[in-house]
This record gives C-alpha cells, structure tokens and sequence, in this order.
C-alpha cells in the first residue's frame, strides 16, 4: 500500500488529467474572453527575454500592444505568465502549450487535494475525493480553459498542505515553503490572500500561544508581509478595474450587502461541485451530530476547512463582481468533508464503493452534461490572413473575440511581422468592458474610411453586426461594404454554446495608405493611454 501511495495514486490523477486534456479543443477555439489574453501574456513574457530590450522595456511592451492588442500582463498578476514563458520556448506558442500548462497545475491541485483529504480518510477515499475535484462541473470547466482559477488553486492547496504538516512536525521548512506557496498563489490570482489568516488561526489552534514564541513565526510574517508590496503596488496602479469590482461596479448582480449577494455563491454550488458531492458535503454536519459531536479530524483540521469555506466565502460575498469561477477557491474543504461523511457514515468497504460510484457518476455527468465550450472560426481568420496579407501589413479587427484572433495570429512564427488594430480602440473609448460605458468619437463615414487608409490597413477581418447599433460602428460596416473595400472571404463561427458572433467577414482595402501614422490607444484597464506609430511594432519584433 505505501507503494501505491508513492506512485499509484500519482499515476491515476495523472490518467485523470490527461482525460481532461484529451477532451479540450486545443486549436485556439477560445471561448471565455480572457483566456487567449493570458495565453498571450506568457507570450509576452518568452519574446521580451528573448528579446532582452534592457536598453528600453517600457517602449518594447509599448510597441508589443501595438501589435498584439489583446495583452494585459499588468492588469492580472504575473507568475502564471512567468511559468507559461518557458514552455512556450520549448514547445512553441500554441493553444495546447498553454492548455499545457495549466493541465500540470490541475495535477498539481489534485495531488494536494489528495494529501488534504488523506489526513482524514482512507487512501481509496482520499483519491476520490481528488479525483471528484477533477470531475466536478465547475472545476473541470476552468480546468481546461487557459484561465488562472486552477493555478491559483493549486498554489493555495500545496500552500495549506504544508502549512498543516508544519502545525505536526514543528518543521521550519514546511511554514516556509507553505506561506512561499501561498503567496505563489496571490502572484497568480490576488484573491488567494484571505487563505493567510486561515492558515495563521489553523496553526495557533494547533499549536498555542507557542505559535508566537518561536522566531519563524515573526520572520515568515515579516517576508509574506514584504511579498505583498509588489503586488498590491501593481494593483494599486495598474489594476485599478479589480479595485472597482471590490468597492462597486455600475452592472453589480445584486445589491452590494444585500442578503442576495450573501445566497449569490450558495446558489452556484450545485452546478460547481454537483448535487450527489454537494449532498455529501452538506450531510458530513448530520454525520458528526450522529456521532456525538466527533468530526472525524484533528481540531486543527476541522478549523482549516471550516475557516476556509467560511472566511472564504464572506471574502467573496463582499466583491461586488459575481462570478462562480471566483469561488472555484473555496470548493476544496466541500469535497474533503464530502469524503468524510461519506467514510463516517458507511462501513469501510461500502464507503470505498460509494465513493468510487460517486466519482464515477461525476465523470460522466461533467462529459455528458458539461462540456468544454469552444468557440471556433478565429483561428480559421487568423490562418487566412496569414497566408494572404503582404509583408508588414496592417489588419483591423471588428469582433468580440479580439484575444482570440490576436493570440492564433502570433502562433503563426513565420508572421511575427503583422500588426492588428481593433476597431473598438480606434473608434470607442470602453470602459473595461462595454457594460460600464462607452464613449463614441463621432466620426463620419467619411472620416472612417479616410482613417482605416491613414493607417495602412490592407485587411479588415469583421463579425458581422458587432455592436451594431453604436452609431459609429454602423458606420464601420457601411464603410466596410461600400466600393473603398472588396469582400474576400467569409468565415463562420462554429460553437458548441450560444454565442452572439455567428460570421466573421474579411474585407480587402482597395485604397491603403504606407503604414506610419501615430497611433494613441487608451487602455481604461490600467488607467493609461499608449502612443505609437503604425508599422513599426512589426519590425520591432523580428
């Protein structure tokens, strides 16, 4: 049995993970809007080492946006990006190397589910209740999305693994490596940082007032505290978007302190962990009354998991944007205590059965019920126009999925010399996303075509009808379609959910100017305006 544990329950959370993967469209079919952008920003990250512009950074990443205007590497924090950079070195800029990437997180978030759940249960329970971490809906959804949800979750795991096994042995290396992974996590996703109080009340409930005798304790404090600054300072001046989620936001799902925004991520759960493993989780507080109080855990534990649901979810509750897959970080203390109920309230053998169905079940309703969104066509219209725009050409980009088509085009290696504008930064000023407010510059048509000319742009790729009643990108589309443009090709959007972008058109300029016009971009997401000139972010890249 120590056996398998070394090496069979690796290898079959490895076999789980390579059926998530192997059931990912992996050919730039982003569906969530913000995938490709972090897809990207790893790209980023490998081409500025590689370029090493020691000499002028800022103007390297300012002529990058220019070319690639799907980029946000301040705006999110940076370690994922770091990460990624290598592997796309290695095995070069793609979809799947970046689904790549956060598939070795996946299984890195299930073997630390695995050691959590093994304290209480069971080897054969402790692995399925990883392998249900695999398989819920709501995990496995953003498990196989280049989203930071399971990387910041498998820092945070790893980060309380340790930080428990330190409250055991009185090792300084495990607090070390646990507030280290820990704030791993927050330099993936900022929001792991109410998980540092959990683990702080964890250790005194297991240790006492010994806990803030010993040295380590101050000194670990001391770093963390220290490994905060750069992250809140980039937050502070480049994220200023996740501040205002926090404090208020104009298109708020509910009322900000409201009891609905308390219910908000209670009424997610059961289409994030699904209701046989939410029922579990929920009966685990009817098993410990049965059995006379006994929670089946260590005191220490039971305050882990409950401080890092409760804390957990009361953190989340207060953000005023919603999103289920904000709270994917509080679902590993339900699948844990779902293991235990279930290894409380059976017969060994028939807990190991039930427990094995459940994974089962689970599996097979996230492949059957679940499935991986793709939304496909962009990397079709990104390929065209890599095979037929001229050297150094300019192409103008009108659609909702602008990561997606700027991502595929620089997976191409042999077009690093294209640029893409959007229509959206030459025409609008968008705050964040459209929903918070747009401003329109009130040009004529006149006045657009003249621009789309001033730029150099040869080819125009375009969703049909995007925003469309906005004045000026009606006005986009007539210029789009009258006699100054050729239709050349129509792409269709094939997706396996609803989407609203149904074609793309691309459009050849019959009349373009050279290349060389300034260019300023306002990006609202980090409160800065870029400058540039048109033509150039090409050359910069070779």
């Amino acid at each position: 049995m120590r056996a398998f544990e070394q090496y069979g329950v690796a290898a079959i959370l490895a076999l789980g993970v390579v059926l998530l993967g192997i059931s990912v469209p992996h050919h730039g079919e982003f569906w969530w809007s913000d995938a490709p952008r972090h897809a990207l920003n790893g790209v980023f990250v490998k081409d500025l080492v590689t370029a090493m512009p020691i000499d002028d950074p800022v103007g390297y990443a300012t002529r990058y946006y220019l070319q690639y205007p799907a980029l946000t590497i301040l705006f999110y924090p940076p370690l994922f990006y770091a990460v990624s950079a290598p592997f796309y070195a290695i095995f070069g800029v793609s979809h799947m190397t970046a689904l790549l990437v956060v598939l070795l997180h996946d299984f890195a978030f299930a073997m630390g589910l695995y050691a959590l759940a093994r304290r209480s249960v069971d080897v054969w329970i402790a692995l399925a209740v990883a392998l249900c971490g695999l398989a819920a809906p709501g995990i496995a959804l953003w498990g196989r999305q280049i989203m930071l949800e399971l990387p910041a979750l498998a820092y945070a795991v790893w980060g309380m693994v340790l930080m428990r096994r330190y409250a055991d042995a009185s090792k300084p290396g495990y607090l070390y490596g646990g507030a280290f992974l820990l704030l791993c996590g927050v330099y993936t996703k900022i929001t792991v940082a109410f998980l540092a109080p959990v683990a702080a009340v964890m250790l005194w409930v297991a240790l006492g007032n010994a806990l803030w005798r010993n040295r380590h304790t101050w000194i670990v404090a001391a770093l963390f505290a220290v490994g905060l600054v750069p992250i809140i300072f980039l937050t502070l001046k480049f994220g200023q978007a996740n501040v205002e989620s926090v404090t208020g936001i104009a298109d708020a799902q509910v009322a900000r302190n409201s009891l609905g925004a308390y219910l908000w991520y209670a009424q997610q759960l059961p289409e994030q962990l699904w209701w046989p493993v939410l029922g579990a989780a929920i009966a685990w507080p009817v098993v410990v009354l049965l059995r006379r109080g006994k929670p089946g855990m260590p005191y220490a534990d039971l305050t882990m998991l409950l401080g890092w649901f409760i804390i957990g979810y009361v953190f989340f509750s207060l953000i005023d944007l919603k999103e289920a897959r904000h709270s994917t970080l509080i679902l590993p203390p339900l699948l844990i205590v779902a293991g235990v109920a279930i290894a409380r309230l059976l017969p060994l053998n028939a807990a190991r059965g039930v427990a094995v169905c459940m994974v089962a079940a689970t599996a097979f309703y996230t492949a059957r019920y679940v499935p991986v969104p793709s939304v496909a066509g962009y990397a079709e219209a990104a390929n065209w126009i890599a095979a037929h725009a001229p050297k150094d050409a300019v192409i103008m980009f009108s659609g909702k999925r602008d990561g997606s088509f700027v991502f595929n085009l620089r997976a191409d290696e042999n077009r690093r010399d294209i640029t893409t504008i959007r229509s959206d930064k030459l025409l609008l000023d968008v705050s964040v996303r459209r929903e918070l407010g747009v401003k329109e510059k009130n040009l004529s048509t006149d006045e657009i075509g003249a621009m789309l000319n001033c730029y150099g742009i040869s080819y125009a790729v375009a969703q049909t009808d995007f925003w469309t009643d906005l004045t000026e990108m009606a006005r986009l589309q007539q210029v789009l379609r009258a006699d100054g443009f050729e239709e050349v090709a129509r792409i269709p959007i094939v997706a396996n959910v609803p989407t609203e972008d149904k074609e793309l058109r691309i459009y050849r300029n019959l009349h373009p100017a050279a290349a060389g016009a300034a260019l300023t971009i306002n990006l609202p997401i980090i409160g800065r305006s870029i400058e540039g000139t048109v033509g150039q972010a090409g050359n910069s890249q070779k």
